[in-house]
């Protein structure tokens, strides 16, 4: 049975669309459903001065804190992302249920891969690149059962050319539940965050 956690994500997929900046302050992003229509918001809140002057005047995105809000078209808050300083790792929480767990980057040669943990640090499974410049990713559970996926898409020449914005497709297994459907959602806001910033990667 479709996990009812995160209601917005119970469905076969999600669209993640960054919003098109030339100068982009904080991280915001459109939600989309399989067919184009909108799902919701995540917008970084609660941004501090110190870490907007670095992020305006240094190329060190991915040293800074975050913290993501995802919310649905009412404006309620579904999930909360958090990334700490100078970390790999990115906290996931929902209003109603707590700590669903963290997603955290592996130091390793080769293609990226993320490790998938519960709130006591369980093992839940793991997010492998599935090409050398990190753009799609195949997400596997504990037993090596792939999950989910995600894929950037091609947002056209002038934002890609001109401006960091991406976009991103999650595909879900249908019968993938709590709580690795939110963490296969996050994932894709947490590789974009922690190695994506003016691309750095």
């Amino acid at each position: 049975m479709v996990d009812q956690t995160v209601p917005m994500l119970a469905r076969p997929g999600v669209g993640i669309h960054q919003r098109r900046k030339f100068f982009e302050l904080r991280n915001e992003y459109t939600l989309v459903d399989e067919a184009g229509q909108p799902l919701g918001t995540a917008t970084q809140e609660r941004q501090s001065f110190l870490a907007l002057l670095v992020r305006i005047f240094s190329a060190l995105d991915v040293a800074l804190p975050m913290t993501l809000e995802v919310r649905d078209t009412a404006g309620d808050v579904q999930l909360e992302l958090h990334k700490p300083w100078f970390t790999w790792r990115v906290e996931v929480s929902a209003p109603d249920v707590g700590a669903i767990g963290s997603i955290r980057k592996q130091i390793r040669v080769g293609k990226a891969r993320f490790s998938l943990q519960g709130p006591a640090g369980e093992a839940l499974g793991e997010v492998r690149a599935q090409n050398w410049r990190a753009r799609d990713f195949a997400i596997f559970d504990p037993v090596d059962t792939e999950v989910a996926r995600v894929t950037k898409e091609w947002r056209g020449l002038l934002t890609e050319a001109f401006s960091d914005a991406d976009s991103y497709a999650v595909a879900f297994q249908p019968q993938l539940g709590h709580p690795l459907r939110a963490l296969s959602f996050a994932s894709a806001l947490a590789v974009d965050i922690v190695m994506k910033q003016k691309d750095t990667n």
